[in-house]
Protein backbone atom coordinates (compact mmCIF):
# COMPACT_ATOMS: atom_id res chain seq x y z
CA UNK A 1 0.00 0.00 0.00
CA UNK A 2 2.77 2.46 0.94
CA UNK A 3 4.22 1.78 -2.63
CA UNK A 4 1.01 2.69 -4.43
CA UNK A 5 0.27 5.98 -2.21
CA UNK A 6 4.22 6.43 -3.31
CA UNK A 7 3.21 6.02 -6.94
CA UNK A 8 0.03 8.42 -7.11
CA UNK A 9 2.14 11.05 -5.04
CA UNK A 10 4.64 10.61 -8.08
CA UNK A 11 2.12 10.48 -10.70
CA UNK A 12 0.73 13.74 -9.54
CA UNK A 13 3.95 15.25 -9.40
CA UNK A 14 4.54 15.46 -13.32
CA UNK A 15 4.58 18.23 -15.17
CA UNK A 16 3.59 17.45 -18.14
CA UNK A 17 1.90 19.07 -21.22
CA UNK A 18 1.18 16.61 -23.75
CA UNK A 19 -2.35 16.34 -24.64
CA UNK A 20 -4.88 13.51 -23.18
CA UNK A 21 -3.87 10.00 -25.07
CA UNK A 22 -7.04 7.80 -23.58
CA UNK A 23 -10.64 9.62 -23.64
CA UNK A 24 -12.22 8.09 -19.77
CA UNK A 25 -15.12 6.13 -21.86
CA UNK A 26 -12.24 3.85 -22.98
CA UNK A 27 -10.71 2.64 -19.88
CA UNK A 28 -11.35 -0.22 -18.73
CA UNK A 29 -13.84 -0.23 -15.41
CA UNK A 30 -11.77 -1.44 -12.84
CA UNK A 31 -9.52 1.74 -13.60
CA UNK A 32 -12.20 4.40 -13.97
CA UNK A 33 -13.77 2.83 -10.46
CA UNK A 34 -10.31 3.40 -9.42
CA UNK A 35 -9.88 7.05 -10.75
CA UNK A 36 -13.32 8.08 -10.53
CA UNK A 37 -12.45 11.10 -8.09
CA UNK A 38 -10.35 12.11 -11.45
CA UNK A 39 -13.04 12.00 -13.92
CA UNK A 40 -14.13 15.31 -14.75
CA UNK A 41 -10.37 16.97 -14.92
CA UNK A 42 -9.16 13.36 -17.12
CA UNK A 43 -9.08 14.85 -20.32
CA UNK A 44 -6.86 17.39 -19.63
CA UNK A 45 -4.25 15.44 -17.75
CA UNK A 46 -1.18 15.40 -19.78
CA UNK A 47 -0.53 12.31 -21.38
CA UNK A 48 2.68 11.32 -19.35
CA UNK A 49 0.55 11.87 -16.07
CA UNK A 50 -2.90 9.66 -17.12
CA UNK A 51 -0.33 7.02 -18.08
CA UNK A 52 1.01 6.81 -14.65
CA UNK A 53 -2.33 7.01 -12.88
CA UNK A 54 -3.47 4.36 -15.36
CA UNK A 55 -0.38 1.85 -13.75
CA UNK A 56 -1.18 2.83 -10.01
CA UNK A 57 -5.08 2.37 -10.70
CA UNK A 58 -4.13 -1.23 -12.05
CA UNK A 59 -3.20 -2.44 -8.04
CA UNK A 60 -6.65 -1.19 -6.95
CA UNK A 61 -8.01 -4.46 -7.47
CA UNK A 62 -5.60 -5.65 -5.31
CA UNK A 63 -6.02 -3.85 -2.33
CA UNK A 64 -8.31 -4.58 0.31
CA UNK A 65 -11.67 -2.20 1.53
CA UNK A 66 -9.68 -0.03 3.61
CA UNK A 67 -6.71 0.70 1.61
CA UNK A 68 -9.06 1.23 -1.80
CA UNK A 69 -11.15 3.84 0.99
CA UNK A 70 -8.06 5.27 1.68
CA UNK A 71 -6.83 5.32 -1.87
CA UNK A 72 -10.04 7.05 -3.34
CA UNK A 73 -10.11 9.58 -0.12
CA UNK A 74 -6.52 11.03 -1.34
CA UNK A 75 -7.55 10.71 -4.99
CA UNK A 76 -10.37 12.81 -4.05
CA UNK A 77 -8.78 15.37 -1.59
CA UNK A 78 -6.27 15.39 -4.47
CA UNK A 79 -8.76 16.09 -7.17
CA UNK A 80 -10.34 19.37 -5.27
CA UNK A 81 -7.08 21.30 -5.01
CA UNK A 82 -6.26 24.10 -7.08
CA UNK A 83 -3.54 24.37 -9.48
CA UNK A 84 -1.94 26.38 -6.80
CA UNK A 85 -2.69 24.25 -4.48
CA UNK A 86 -1.31 21.33 -5.87
CA UNK A 87 1.90 23.08 -6.39
CA UNK A 88 2.42 23.66 -3.03
CA UNK A 89 1.92 19.80 -2.41
CA UNK A 90 4.64 19.34 -4.68
CA UNK A 91 6.85 21.63 -3.31
CA UNK A 92 6.65 20.11 0.52
CA UNK A 93 6.57 16.78 -0.90
CA UNK A 94 10.01 17.33 -2.13
CA UNK A 95 11.11 19.18 0.43
CA UNK A 96 10.35 16.53 2.67
CA UNK A 97 11.79 13.60 0.44
CA UNK A 98 15.36 15.79 0.53
CA UNK A 99 14.82 15.65 4.52
CA UNK A 100 17.37 13.18 6.43
CA UNK A 101 15.41 9.97 7.57
CA UNK A 102 15.47 11.07 11.70
CA UNK A 103 13.69 14.63 10.52
CA UNK A 104 11.20 12.75 8.09
CA UNK A 105 10.13 10.86 11.23
CA UNK A 106 10.25 14.01 13.31
CA UNK A 107 7.91 15.65 11.26
CA UNK A 108 5.26 12.84 10.25
CA UNK A 109 4.88 12.49 14.33
CA UNK A 110 4.47 16.35 13.91
CA UNK A 111 1.64 15.69 11.54
CA UNK A 112 0.30 13.37 13.82
CA UNK A 113 -0.02 15.31 16.92
CA UNK A 114 -1.46 18.36 14.94
CA UNK A 115 -4.05 15.70 13.17
CA UNK A 116 -4.94 14.31 16.70
CA UNK A 117 -5.44 17.67 18.56
CA UNK A 118 -7.38 19.34 15.30
CA UNK A 119 -9.98 16.10 15.59
CA UNK A 120 -10.41 16.84 19.15
CA UNK A 121 -10.79 20.73 18.77
CA UNK A 122 -12.95 21.03 15.42
CA UNK A 123 -12.85 24.24 13.66
CA UNK A 124 -16.74 24.27 13.60
CA UNK A 125 -16.78 24.30 17.49
CA UNK A 126 -19.21 20.95 16.74
CA UNK A 127 -17.83 17.71 18.06
CA UNK A 128 -16.62 15.32 15.08
CA UNK A 129 -19.35 12.27 14.35
CA UNK A 130 -17.89 9.11 14.11
CA UNK A 131 -19.11 7.36 10.70
CA UNK A 132 -19.12 4.03 10.00
CA UNK A 133 -18.48 2.52 6.72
Amino acid sequence: MKNLVCAVALCCTLNATAASAEPWHTLPQTEQQALAPLQPQWSSLPEAQQHSLRQTARQYPKLNADEKRRFLSRLTTWAQLTPAQRQAAREKYRAFSQLPAEKREQVKLMVRQNQTVKAQHPASGVAPVAVQP
